[in-house]
């Protein structure tokens, strides 16, 4: 291999990384830029020394599969969607190559590699870019339902056309036309995938709507509530002081005491637990505070935030309605049923931090928490991700022996 010919190869190899890292941020969310870095190094180095060194068809597959595949660690998700997503790139690469060979076949010109290795790239960020536009408005969540079809298709795909070059079944524009439309299938499959998606999403959303209407009735019913009592409470009035001033002019003060004291704690129970004259996050702290006393558990909140906030109402329903029902759903399982919350602003900057007691037991899908709740696959915790994502803001879990916890930051 001449010097012209390792320098193109070394700057195509550092194109095609760039647009794999390209590919993968369309569907996934990125990790710590550090692990950008590191990967795309790594991904470059392998396939460009096997390239330079070897020079060798399967050499040169294994070692893109493998640079694909370490690339993708660059990004969150759960293996297997980091596996399907690889292997579409992968036949979409293959793809656009057997395309670029017969479309432009071997002539004997010594720029010919430099030629073909040109197309493939080109060809290869063109596909890239159309599934960008495709997916341009999508949410980047994890695969889910038929997902191994898109999977199955994609193998297959590779397989036939590998079939086909090593066969010379088909004429060479017959394998081109082919190619073009395994491709086109490929991209169709993506589309009516994204299309389920939109579904998935749709529906998730407008159960959250339905959240936050639940959230709004409560608080509005409390209210409501409250009111009567206080008026209750005042037309009684002038009855509570004529009996504690009989009791006074009897001289039982250990009666007046007990008096005033039921008469405090209906005081207290005409008053909303939390008021921090911010009503998005009143009418959901008052809501789940019912529910942890018809759950007998004991709950310690914390809130320090202003009555504005530059954070929407309805992504705050999504966050702390998610992050309680999952405290909820660890701490009915614990002997200790407790959970502790903190909730303050400060500087533009929300923190939340709920810890809850547990039983110890943790439900992983590849490394990955999911909830223990039958028909749910942990989307709570995905949709807490997202709505973090938006603000720029950060999200982690902890847990030991006897406590999970669950912080949150979002920048407002």
């Amino acid at each position: 291999m001449n010097l012209i010919n390792m320098i193109v190869s070394v700057v195509i190899e550092l194109a095609r990384v760039l647009i794999t890292f390209s590919y993968f941020k369309i569907f996934l969310n990125t990790g710590k830029k550090i692990t950008h870095m590191w990967t795309c190094v790594l991904s470059f180095f392998i396939t460009t020394i096997c390239y330079v060194m070897f020079n060798i068809s399967i050499v040169n597959v294994v070692s893109t599969i493998a640079g694909i595949l370490i690339i993708s660690m660059a990004f969150e998700g759960k293996a297997r969607s980091k596996v399907l997503l690889s292997i579409l790139c992968c036949s979409i690469m293959i793809t656009t190559d057997f395309a670029v060979y017969f479309i432009y076949p071997d002539n004997g010109d010594s720029a010919y590699n430099i030629v073909v290795s040109f197309l493939s790239i080109l060809f290869f960020y063109i596909v890239v870019m159309l599934l960008k536009l495709i997916f341009r408005k999508k949410l980047k969540t994890e695969f889910m339902g038929q997902w191994y079809i898109l999977l199955v298709v994609s193998i297959m795909s590779v397989c036939l056309l590998i079939g086909l070059y090593s066969e010379r079944t088909l004429s060479d524009y017959g394998t081109i036309y082919l190619s073009i439309m395994l491709l086109t299938l490929n991209l169709l499959l993506y589309v009516f995938y994204s299309n389920m998606l939109d579904r998935f999403v749709y529906y998730k959303e407008n159960e959250q709507l339905k959240q936050q209407m639940n959230f709004y009735e409560q608080q509005l019913k409390t209210n409501v509530e409250n009111d009567q009592k206080i008026r209750a409470i005042r037309h009684d009035m002038k009855h509570h002081i004529r009996e504690i001033n009989s009791l006074a002019e009897s001289g039982r003060i250990d009666d007046i005491k007990t008096y005033t004291e039921e008469l405090a704690a209906d005081i207290r129970q005409s008053e909303s637990v939390y008021n921090t004259g911010n009503i998005a996050f009143d009418g959901i702290l008052n809501y789940y505070n019912s529910i942890f006393e018809q759950n007998e558990i004991q709950a310690e909140i914390n809130v320090v935030i202003p009555e504005n906030l530059g954070i929407a109402a309805y992504d705050l329903n999504i966050i702390l309605g998610n992050l309680f029902d999952n405290a909820i759903e660890n701490v009915v399982r614990s002997d200790n049923p407790k959970i502790v919350a903190d909730i303050k602003y400060v500087g533009h900057v929300l923190y939340i931090s709920i810890a809850n007691t547990y039983d110890g037991n943790i439900k992983k899908d590849n490394d990955v928490i999911i909830s223990r709740k039958a028909g749910n696959h942990g989307y709570g915790l995905d949709n807490v991700k997202r709505i973090v994502c938006k603000y720029n803001g950060d999200i982690k879990i902890e847990h030991n022996a006897e406590l999970f916890i669950i912080g949150v930051v979002l920048y407002a």
